[in-house]
Parts: structure tokens; sequence; C-alpha cells
């Protein structure tokens, strides 16, 4: 800023990037109390920003870059990163929303130059960065104690204020849009197909359709007080009270202690969580779990020793960890961890196949064998289903052909985003 500079050679097309941007926030009631009372909404801010000076620290440890020519690149740690940090009090719609944009700079310096940010390594490391912004408000001492002075109690499964969590819904302007536009998709899917239950990926195509739909405008308040007042009227509108002030508010929300924490068994716990969603994970995977885990748990505690706690746990389930790959040296966002009980079933599968494929076989009906159509070509009827074979590249067309074939048992297997479901 001082000298006009550019740093490093800029790209100013409507392409590049500027930044990578993740939000620190937290549920809809804790912004409620935060409206209702003043000394919440200062401790709510004050773990806010705390919150995001934790996760600008442990990106600085782990963000990278790319240095050398193309097809030749290896990836080194960077030496400085910038961010900046903008607060919101609402959201789009205009309901209460207090929340923080992290935006970390996609120039960052290393190996003595300026250099872009490897922004694929910072959206495969999201598991650590919101997990550490959301334990970190959560855990945090003086907000906990700010909710406690007033009778509020934290359920810590959900996150949620025991005592607003009922009044979230009418707040909630864009969940209720949302929801009207699910009903729609399904109300329309279900006059086209009469009888017919929709399943699970058919609902998650129109939540994504619903979220992406009919985004609200931006709401600019003329007077925050003023909106804040309004909020505080609907909520005596709707039947809400306050729960009164705590007598002892230190121990009214009864912290769980750092030191009452089972660590191995903790561990374990953040491995099975893994292995129950997918096979393969990263260290930032591992992190974002072991926050989970410490917001579920009650623990109330200072920035150090809530850190202290999650590198150890994170340590612990990387021990246990086992290396999907040999060579060593991998980039850390590389997903080339796994566990030994992953393995297990792994190789459990992989015994009930080759028993299945030594049992006698049938021919099940509809399924007749290529071999019964001599010079058939190995695409015939792909057009039909509104597929090309011109449109799959080589391994999907040996893949195709394969399953044409009279195989007793096929198994097909390829990295996320090889083309599996496609083919």
């Amino acid at each position: 800023p001082a000298t006009g500079a550019p740093k490093g050679r800029v790209r100013t097309d409507a392409a590049a990037v500027r930044f990578v941007e993740v939000v620190v926030n937290g549920p809809k009631s804790w912004s409620l109390a935060a409206a209702l009372h003043p000394e919440i909404a200062a401790a709510y801010d004050g773990a806010q920003d705390r919150a995001a000076q934790q996760v600008i620290g442990w990106l600085a440890q782990h963000a990278s870059t790319r240095v050398g020519p193309r097809g030749h690149q290896v990836q080194v740690p960077v030496q400085e990163i910038e961010a900046a940090v903008v607060r919101h009090y609402t959201s789009r719609a205009g309901d209460p929303h207090r929340h923080l944009h992290l935006q970390i700079n996609a120039r960052v310096f290393a190996e003595d130059t300026w250099r872009g940010l490897h922004t694929m390594g910072v959206r495969d490391s999201l598991g650590a960065i919101n997990g550490i912004g959301h334990a970190a408000v959560i855990c945090d001492p003086d907000f906990r104690a700010a909710l406690a002075g007033r009778g509020f109690t934290l359920d810590t499964a959900s996150g949620e204020i025991v005592e607003l969590a009922g009044f979230v819904g009418p707040f909630s302007a864009r969940a209720a849009q949302i929801a009207r536009n699910v009903d729609r998709f399904e109300a329309t899917w279900r006059l086209a197909h009469p009888g017919a239950e929709p399943g699970p990926r058919l609902r998650r195509s129109w939540d994504a359709r619903a979220w992406a739909q009919d985004r609200p405008d931006k709401v600019v308040p003329k007077d925050g007080a003023e909106l804040a007042r309004r909020w505080v009227q609907e909520l005596a509108g709707l039947g809400y009270h306050d729960p009164g002030l705590a007598r002892i508010p230190a121990a009214a929300a009864q912290p769980v202690r750092v030191g009452g924490l089972d660590r191995d068994a903790a561990a374990r716990d953040v491995l099975t969580r893994l292995g129950a969603r997918r096979s393969g994970w990263n260290a930032a995977d591992v992190r974002g779990q072991v926050e989970q885990l410490i917001a579920g748990s009650g623990i109330t505690c200072g920035a150090p020793a809530r850190l202290e706690l999650a590198e150890d746990l994170t340590a612990r389930a990387l021990a246990r960890c086992v290396p999907l790959l040999g060579r060593r040296g991998l980039p850390e966002h590389i997903r080339a961890l796994t566990s030994a009980q992953v393995v297990d079933v792994e190789a459990d599968l992989t015994a009930r196949f080759i028993g299945r494929a030594a049992a006698p076989g049938r021919t099940l009906p509809g399924n007749v064998p290529a071999s019964a159509h001599p010079g058939a070509h190995p695409g015939e009827g792909l057009a039909g289903a509104g597929l090309g074979w011109d449109g799959l590249d080589a391994g999907q067309r040996q893949v195709v052909a394969a399953m044409a074939a009279d195989h007793r048992l096929l198994v097909i297997e390829g990295a996320a985003g090889a083309g599996k479901t496609t083919t």
C-alpha cells in the first residue's frame, strides 16, 4: 500500500482469485441473545475476534504455495499471509446474524518473493478451519460467562441456546424461503410421479436448487439500533421472557474441565467418526473432527488450553492413522490417511467378493452376456439413455465393456471425480 508496487505477477482478469473467504459464525440463537443483552453482544464479538485470530494462526502454519515450472512444481510453506476481517450483524434478509467474513489474500510471501496461494489446499482444509472457528467461540470463557450470567444454557449437542432455540424459526427468513422452494419442487415432482416416493439423492438436489434460487438482495438497515429494538419487540410478541439472572454466573454453566477428558478415547472416537463418513482423509479433516468433539464436550477454557488440547488430540489421532500412499513428501492437503478399522472393513469386503466370485453363478433375468451378441458395439444402448460412447474416455470405455461382458462379479473403483457415476 505504501509504494503501490504489485505483489509479484498479479493477474487482472475476471477469473483471477483475489482472496479466499471463510465465515466465522454460530447458531442463530446466539445472535438473538446478543440482540437482547449488550454484554452478551460484546462477549460474542470478542469471542469471534479471537476465533478469527486462531483460524488465521492455523492457516499461517499450514497454507502453502507452489514453486517451480508447470508440471514440476513442489509445495512449499508460506512465510507470510495477510488477512482482513469484515463484521456483519445481519443476514442478507435482515435477520439477526452476527458473523465475520475472514478473507485471506491470495498473494502470499514464500521463498523470498510474493506468490499465489494454493487455494485448493485451503479448500481441502475447510474441516479444520470451520471446526476451529466454531469451537473457539463455544469454548470461550467470556462468552460462556456472559450467557450464564443472564441465565442462558447451551445445548452441547446442537450448540443452540436452550431458552431461545424455539424462537429461531420466525427470525430465519432465508430458511423459510428455502423450505418453501423445496416444498414447491416436491409438489411438482409428485404430480409427475403419482404413487412414487423421492429418494435421498433427489431430495439433496432439491435442497441445492432451493439454496441457489431467489437469493434475496441484501437489506441495508438505516439504523442498526432501531433494527435491534425491532428484534427485541418481535421476541416479546412471540412470548419470549428472560430466564432471569443466574445467582452464581461462574458456576451456572458447570463447564467441563480440560483435564477431565480421556484423550486416548477421544482420539479413537475421532477416527471412528471419520471412518463412518469416508475412507480417506487428511490432517485437516482430523483437526476438524477434533474441534467438533471439543465443541460438543462442554469444555470451557481459554485459547491456549483449547489449542493445546486440540493439537494433542490431533497428534494422537494421526499417530493411529494408516497411510494410503507409501511415498514421503506428500502435500498436506492430500487425503492419504485412513484407519486400521477402515482397512479391516476393506479386507472383509474383498474376502466376501472373492468368495462370491468363486460360488456357482446364474444369469439373472434381463442380464444377457455380451458374448451372446458377437460383434456388438460395447456402447450400444448408451444413446437411448441420453449418453454417448464418444463422451467417455478410454478408462470409462474399458469399464463399460467390462460391464457388458459375462463376469460373475465386477468391482469398479476409482478416486473421487474419476467419472464412476458418469460411467
